[in-house]
């Protein structure tokens, strides 16, 4: 009563009419009575709030338990608890219903957060669950809102794995490679496979993009790729690339794989070759040349091979040739074309390929050996012979004479006594 008469000495003085004090006086009697039936009706309060985990992956679903206990003035009071989900950029992606029964109340929520709109940019996402109450008075025009709990969880997408099959880090220029990559997550002890799920596949090389393509997995989490060195892939070192992509449940994790492509091997055989000569007798060296393209045979034609013969690491001779369209190689060198010093002289061959685009370089390495000794030693163990038949056969000759001589002086002497006793 006071607080009125002060009220009405104060507004009097200043010219308020008795009538505007009356009504003003009633407004403020009306509304001291509205805060005073709040006060002792409306009561919120919140027992507890929680979830069953604080960190979940994206095809998860969260679960939230509360407790509170209400109670309002239902004639003139409008009043009612809910649960809301916000986002790190504080925006509402989730509210559950209002509930308004008066009492002890208890509440469990199920959210599938691939309902929502989760952002990941940055591959996580925070979210916060929060536990708000609700007061209206039906003679007035404000709401009031309390904040009174909050839980902050974090949503993650799940890391996939990668497996190849039939992998190699080399193989060699004309091959293919056949291989299969396999994408699954291992949260357990059985792997889960990504069925259906978008691959990227890119070949890098050089930092540029050679190839780019995108699979679906089948039902065992699988693509095949069939690569050829002529056409997929470069010389060198090539990077194999996978990525899932447009995907809300796995990360788009990038699995990167080396693959070498080497030149391809050049095979020699050697047809026909004397590493041991004698004096005035030819050089001949043939070779057969091929490779291995696209798991068949290729022979080396027409391309130029390099012959040097060295004695004791010096040069002696050199000179180009070219195989025919058969991988063929025919060297035939005359023996005076070498430089002889002295007898029993040995010789280094090197056969050179130089290499092409596509294939390795390949040098073939022959040892010669000319033998002067052994041409002048037969000659000489054949003068000996002749020359032994013919002492013998002289020693030969002379036995054979004397013996016949002396059978002729006994012929004689028995003649003469044959004639004497007559």
């Amino acid at each position: 009563m006071e607080l009125f008469r002060f009220l009405y000495i104060k507004l009097e003085k200043y010219g308020v009419k008795k009538r505007h004090i009356f009504l003003f006086s009633i407004l403020l009697l009306v509304d001291i009575l509205s805060l005073i039936s709040f006060v002792n009706t409306f009561y919120c309060n919140l027992n507890f709030l929680d979830t069953n985990k604080m960190v979940y992956f994206i095809d998860e679903n969260v679960k939230i338990n509360a407790s509170w206990e209400l109670n309002y003035n239902v004639n003139n009071e409008i009043s009612y608890v809910q649960v809301q989900i916000f986002d790190s950029s504080d925006t509402n992606i989730w509210n559950s219903s209002e509930h308004s029964e008066i009492g002890f109340i208890e509440k469990n929520w199920s959210i599938d957060l691939q309902q929502l709109n989760i952002d990941f940019s940055n591959y996580t996402n925070i979210l916060y669950v929060k536990f708000f109450s609700f007061y209206f008075h039906i003679d007035t025009t404000n709401t009031i809102c309390t904040f009174l709990e909050t839980i902050k969880i974090k949503i993650i997408k799940r890391n996939p794995l990668c497996q190849l099959i039939g992998y190699k880090d080399h193989i060699k220029y004309g091959e293919c490679l056949n291989l299969k990559a396999r994408f699954y997550e291992k949260s357990s002890e059985i792997p889960i496979y990504l069925i259906n799920h978008t691959i990227e596949f890119m070949i890098s090389f050089n930092n540029l993009t050679r190839y780019k393509y995108t699979y679906i997995t089948n039902t065992s989490g699988m693509i095949n790729l069939s690569l050829s060195t002529l056409t997929d892939l470069t010389l060198g070192q090539n990077f194999l690339i996978f990525s899932i992509i447009n995907n809300r449940v796995y990360n788009d994790t990038k699995f990167i794989y080396e693959l070498y492509i080497d030149k391809n091997h050049l095979i020699i055989e050697i047809i026909s070759y004397n590493d041991s000569l004698k004096e005035h007798e030819d050089l001949a060296i043939k070779l057969s040349y091929y490779y291995n393209l696209n798991q068949s045979l290729k022979p080396l034609a027409n391309c130029f091979i390099l012959l040097k013969i060295f004695d004791n690491k010096t040069l002696t001779y050199f000179n180009e040739y070219k195989t025919d369209k058969f991988g063929i190689l025919t060297i035939s060198i005359p023996q005076e074309l070498f430089n002889f010093d002295h007898e029993g002289q040995e010789f280094n061959i090197h056969i050179i390929f130089n290499g092409t685009y596509f294939l390795e370089n390949k040098t073939l390495s022959l040892s010669l050996k000319i033998n002067k000794e052994i041409y002048y030693n037969t000659k000489n163990t054949l003068h000996l012979s002749i020359l032994s038949f013919t002492s013998i056969l002289i020693i030969i000759l002379i036995v054979l004479s004397y013996i016949i001589s002396e059978k002729k002086k006994g012929s004689g002497k028995l003649l003469a006594d044959l004639i004497i006793r007559y």
